[in-house]
């Protein structure tokens, strides 16, 4: 299950862009208000460099004494006098303030106030995103995030994990799903600065499961990169929509101006962000290895040299290390490629997504046959979801089937089974392992079948440009193979889509 950021972040560039109560009017806002005198005047101008001295506190970390000032602040009659625009920011900033002193209760009465000034405002409903999924209420979180969205003045400043979270959330809810997706798709939301095509995959994905056909062009149109349009491709349900003859719909053209364009838009500014992650995948897809390791040689000779980038920027350089440990395995230089995987998760573990790192140290060397230590690695991490407790299971699997433990192979085989619905992926490789081509293909053919797994089975399917095996894939890679070939596996294909040979490269490498 997709993991969730420090929630209360989410909100923090909103919030402290938000102005204090600096520069309030002489006079009162307030109708009751008596006539504005010299003392009137000095009360309110001391309460509102109160409220700027509370609210640089609140920035600054010092949440608790910013919190006690807020409190006895909000509970002031002057706060009346001022306009619903300064009532609601106080109020926006006082709950969020106590969300970060975890005082839900408190945060959560102080937002409703401020939503009582600033009815539907985008910043505030966003701030009760954070303290819903705090408060573990992914339901409200949903809600509140539909609505800010399409009260925004423009694409709203949300964490992409948080995205994800509530994608998983809402996987068995695909009208739900759908208006999220749309509310998103809608605003114009970017993810890390990247345009999320994913998801407007999955976006037209249920729009075509769910009689909205008519919807489908428009968020087409939105989807340019090369991975998400051979899915599209593979995929019958939208036969009606894409003209596989069209240079739109080729990947391998697509690539290439997929390419150009994360060129100009991310490598001008040279930002490390989700472009630079995306430019880095799509060389891969066009086997443009070296280019890869051009691309991140200063980065990853600074990590190596334990320099550490800031907490916001280590997310996509780990990522970044991600794809040169791709060119570098293809290169043959394994080596190098265990050490950048060790590196990538040291500087992971900085970010949001440290745990996927830790996990590819463990793949990585089983690939390289090094399954015992495999094993090691991966059994250090605890606290994993479903998904990552059936990824840790495999590999568990796999050491004891090789050193011939057949108690601890039952007890990981039995995770695995356990989180099948999950993690069917690691299911279908764990029955690939044991040669059980039957029980794989079942559960491929099952994959297939699934509007929600269908298009992840279909693309790993596709006929790609692969690099041969190496020492701990040989095996299993022959497997699949074979397993594709199956006449019950070709038949579903044929069903619900296609296979295609395309002149990239898979992210499978081998496969």
């Amino acid at each position: 299950m997709p993991r969730c950021t420090p929630l209360f972040m989410l909100l923090f560039v909103a919030l402290t862009s938000t102005p204090a109560l600096a520069n309030v009017p002489r006079t009162a806002a307030s109708t009751s208000q008596p006539p504005s005198d010299v003392a009137m005047d000095a009360a309110h101008a001391a309460y509102a460099q109160q409220w700027d001295t509370a609210i640089e506190q609140s920035r600054s970390g010092n949440t608790l004494a910013a919190l006690i000032a807020m409190q006895r602040l909000m509970d002031s009659p002057l706060l009346a006098d001022f306009d619903a625009e300064r009532r609601g920011r106080a109020a926006q900033f006082a709950g969020w303030t106590a969300a970060m002193q975890k005082q839900p209760a408190l945060a959560r009465r102080y937002l409703q106030q401020a939503l009582l000034a600033l009815p539907g405002d985008a910043s505030i409903l966003t701030t009760l995103v954070s303290l819903d999924l705090n408060d573990d209420n992914p339901a409200a979180a949903v809600e509140h995030l539909t609505q800010a969205l399409a009260r925004a003045d423009g694409p709203l400043a949300i964490d992409h994990h948080t995205i994800s979270y509530l994608q998983y959330h809402l996987r068995e809810q695909p009208a739900q799903r759908m208006a999220l997706l749309q509310a998103l798709f809608d605003n114009g939301w970017k993810s890390g600065g990247s345009e999320p095509t994913g998801l407007w995959l999955a976006l037209a994905t249920l729009q075509a499961d769910n009689g909205r056909g008519d919807a489908i062009p428009t968020t087409l149109a939105r989807i340019d990169s090369p991975a998400e349009l051979i899915r599209l491709r593979s995929d019958k349900r939208f036969d009606r929509y894409v003209d596989r003859r069209d240079a739109r719909f080729d990947p391998v053209k697509a690539a290439q101006v997929h390419l150009d364009t994360l060129r100009v838009s991310g490598l001008l500014d040279r930002e490390l962000d989700a472009r630079l992650v995306d430019f880095s995948s799509t060389l891969l897809m066009l086997d443009r290895n070296d280019e890869v390791l051009a691309l991140t040689d200063d980065l990853a000779q600074a990590a190596a040299e334990g320099q550490s980038p800031p907490a916001a920027k280590a997310e996509w350089l780990a990522w970044l290390l991600n794809s040169r440990i791709a060119a570098l395995r293809r290169l043959e230089r394994t080596d190098e490629a265990l050490a950048t995987a060790k590196l990538a998760a040291r500087i992971g573990a900085l970010g949001p997504d440290g745990l996927e790192h830790q996990m590819n140290v463990a793949f990585v060397l089983n690939s390289l046959g090094k399954t015992q230590e495999a094993e090691a690695a991966m059994a250090t991490l605890t606290g994993l979801s479903g998904y990552g407790q059936a990824a840790q299971a495999l590999i568990h699997f796999v050491a004891a089937r090789q050193r011939g433990d057949a108690t601890a192979a039952a007890a990981a085989r039995a995770v695995i089974v356990a989180q099948r619905q999950d993690a069917r992926l690691f299911y279908r490789e764990m029955l690939l392992e044991e040669g059980d081509l039957d029980g794989a293909a079942a559960a491929l053919i099952e994959q297939l079948r699934s509007p929600l797994e269908r298009s992840d089975a279909l693309a790993s399917l596709q006929d790609m440009r692969v690099y041969p095996s190496l020492p701990g894939d040989v095996r299993i890679d022959a497997a699949w193979r074979e397993l594709k070939q199956r006449a019950d596996v070709q038949a579903e294909v044929s069903r619900v889509g296609r296979i295609e040979r395309y002149d990239l490269v898979g992210s499978a490498t081998s496969r």
